[in-house]
């Protein structure tokens, strides 16, 4: 019998403030439909933003930079006084054919959850807020590794597959904090830097399993 499994997805809200002061908003375990469209459309012709079922989205490409015109939603959504609102996520989906296991990960920007202050354009915190989705790229693939170390022991499965993206999804919003506290949310320059060129390696370290897109 064929089954079409829910998956499951982490959702960060990374926050901004003129102020220096940021969080992240977790939302875990969030039922998730399908995002991908085999027509894609672009919101409009100033943002890399595409129609989707979950909304406007962007899916991660190393070509394919954020911009401020990316950052869609009317209200920022968080407490106290903020620059930037950026939600991203990494996730999975299934499918059960009859005991076969068959999915694919996805990593996406979320642009109707995202937000920008239009009275701060300020090109660092942009740059701090790629870097945030850059390193749920690099999570995405870290899931994709997961995930095909077990096929090849024969334990897929998709209680296997949970178990491990509970674990990585820890290790992800733990990371994500680390990077604010050690940039201090992009005033750092030497940090964000370090941070930059770090991230930079980790992503071509694990070039090979970019091609996360079916499995």
């Amino acid at each position: 019998m064929h089954h079409t499994i829910k998956l499951f997805l982490l959702i960060l809200f990374s926050i901004s403030t003129v102020f220096l002061l940021s969080a992240f908003l977790t939302v875990s375990h969030k039922p998730f439909r399908s995002h991908h469209t085999t027509g894609v459309t672009n919101v409009d012709n100033n943002s890399s933003c595409y129609a989707s079922s979950e909304g406007p989205v962007i899916e991660w490409r190393s070509g394919t930079k954020l911009k401020y015109s990316d950052f869609k939603a009317d209200k920022k959504g968080s407490p106290g006084f903020a620059v930037a609102t950026t939600a991203s996520a990494f996730g999975y989906r299934l499918t059960d054919d009859g005991g076969k296991i068959s999915g694919s990960v996805f990593v996406v920007f979320y642009c109707d959850k995202s937000w920008w202050n239009p009275d701060f354009i300020l090109d660092e915190v942009l740059k701090h807020e790629q870097l945030h989705f850059d390193i749920c790229e690099l999570f995405g693939r870290k899931l994709y590794q997961e995930i095909l170390t077990l096929r090849r022991s024969n334990r897929l499965s998709i209680r296997n597959i949970n178990r491990v993206y509970l674990k990585l999804e820890k290790q992800y919003s733990n990371y994500q904090d680390r990077y604010d506290k050690e940039t201090d949310h992009s005033t750092n320059g030497q940090q964000q830097l370090n941070w930059n060129n770090k991230i930079k390696r980790q992503l071509a370290a694990m070039s090979s399993y970019s091609n996360y897109h079916k499995f």
